[in-house]
């Protein structure tokens, strides 16, 4: 046999194939409406029911990831509100406490021939050095520190700190002084 001759051959027997469904397979499978014609309602499959089903299930999916997005969008909220509240009350005092430092360096870095032209007297000269050794005695960190005890005492009797005392301390001390300019920044009252 050539191999035409055998393509001919199983092209003919594919041609008488046929495919039937053994009956014993065929009762395995439940098919609705597959057997006797007095099926019950019970047999057949109820389709509102499994549509019902996957409904509660499937809503109750959304009612969760609902939920759980509502929690994280409160969170982020609340998280953005106190960090607005707390920015505007630290940054007026930040900033003073910035320029509070940047003065007393700047004065305090000044020869001594200069200091004497600006502050006049020994006593007002005393007083930069105390001051600006006082103010360089508190790092950032303690700042902060600073400032979060007098939040805290928001409420209670105001009592002075060191972030308030020290820009008012330097504000009397350079207004002494007639050829120092005062910054209008350090004038303001937070």
């Amino acid at each position: 046999m050539t191999g035409s001759e055998d393509v001919k051959g199983l092209a003919a027997s594919l041609g008488k194939l046929q495919v039937e469904a053994s009956p014993s397979r065929e009762k395995e499978i439940d098919w609705p409406g597959n057997g006797d014609a007095a099926a019950t309602d019970d047999d057949v499959w109820d389709d509102a029911a499994i549509l019902d089903r996957d409904w509660a299930h499937r809503k109750n999916q959304f009612v969760k990831m609902g939920y759980r997005d509502g929690i994280t969008e409160g969170q982020k909220d609340a998280a953005q509100e106190g960090f607005n509240i707390g920015f505007g009350q630290s940054v007026h005092v930040g900033y003073k406490w910035g320029l509070v430092r940047g003065i007393t360096s700047a004065l305090g870095s000044l020869p001594d021939s200069l200091k004497e032209k600006l502050l006049l007297d020994g006593q007002r000269k005393g007083k930069l050095e105390d001051l600006h050794n006082s103010v360089q005695g508190i790092s950032s960190e303690g700042a902060l520190r600073l400032f979060h005890e007098s939040i805290l005492q928001d409420n209670n009797p105001p009592e002075e700190n060191r972030l308030q005392t020290v820009p008012n301390d330097l504000l009397l001390l350079l207004n002494e002084c007639p050829d120092v300019q005062v910054p209008e920044e350090l004038t303001r009252v937070p």
